[in-house]
């Protein structure tokens, strides 16, 4: 298996960017395989009063494009980016301009969305169906902008006309696509346009979740014929003692067992977060050195 890192785009973290790239350089330091960062543009389940620096947050591009420069080896990605956020042909430039600058470091991860609040204050909200069909032409049109020279685009959500994308990104084909899917309906786009899947613990990828999921997902990508692909998660690991408002893939003294459960499943790649937040570097460094051995 292969291990990434997660950190949080709003507080406390983004009142405390340095703490960024100290994480970033100590796992790459350490040997993880990448470096994550959650996309929103305001905090998610925060329901309720607008309490205005509880929804302090970085811009995800702009913290990687950061981190590139702070960087060697480590990968560097988003988990995940919602595409109906954004105009696909502008996350296109931005994506491939952090591949350069990384020198092909990039993961796009990828999703509908699901925040409504997020979506009210920085775009639309959309119901689930309508924020699918979006994600599939966002990435399509991605996709096409990553590997041709003159693009035209007409779909029921997004158009392009004679758009050109230059430099394109280092890596060939484009950055690897990952799909945070939940939904049988984002299984199967993960499975057409998709290069990897990470789904989210916090979101609904709990192990019963994933045992479900991951053989309908290899049919789907059985009938493309396609055998490249990475199986990965990402979830949240907490010390015996804390606490967190976000489920929990569970407690790091437990984690060989909990991965191995995952692994069974056919996962090979996990992305972990790990809390309290306040000792987040020393839970790092004591997964790394504790139990990803037992992977190796």
């Amino acid at each position: 298996m292969k291990f990434g890192v997660l950190m949080f785009n709003w507080e406390p973290f983004s009142y405390n960017p340095k703490m960024y790239e100290q994480v970033a350089t100590k796992a790459e330091a350490l040997g993880y395989d990448s470096f994550f960062v959650t996309d929103h543009f305001m905090r998610p389940h925060a329901e309720g009063k607008i309490e205005p620096k509880r929804h302090s947050t970085l811009e995800a591009w702009s913290l990687l494009s950061y981190l590139a420069s702070k960087t060697k080896l480590i990968r560097l990605g988003t988990c995940v980016t919602p595409i109906p956020l954004r105009s696909p042909q502008i996350l296109a430039k931005t994506v491939a301009t952090v591949d350069i600058l990384s020198e092909g470091r990039v993961i796009l991860g990828v999703g509908p969305g699901w925040d409504q609040q997020e979506f009210e204050a920085y775009g639309t909200w959309y119901d689930h169906a309508v924020r699918v069909e979006m994600t599939k032409e966002g990435v399509e049109l991605i996709k096409k902008l990553w590997t041709q020279d003159v693009v035209n685009y007409e779909g029921k959500y997004y158009k392009a006309k004679n758009a050109v994308l230059e430099p394109k990104p280092v890596q060939s084909g484009g950055p690897p696509i990952w799909f945070g899917a939940i939904r049988d309906r984002m299984l199967k786009l993960a499975a057409e346009l998709g290069d990897g899947w990470i789904p989210g613990r916090a979101v609904g990828a709990t192990l019963e979740h994933y045992a479900k999921s991951a053989p309908k997902l290899r049919e789907y990508l059985n009938r493309l014929g396609k055998t490249k692909f990475t199986f990965g998660v990402m979830g949240y690991f907490i010390e015996k003692g804390a606490s967190t408002a976000l489920p929990a893939i569970g407690y790091i003294d437990e984690a060989v067992k909990l991965i191995e459960e995952y692994k069974k499943n056919g996962c090979e790649y996990l992305v972990a977060s790990f809390f309290p937040v306040e000792k987040y570097m020393e839970l790092m460094t004591r997964f790394w050195k504790e139990i990803v051995p037992s992977f190796s």
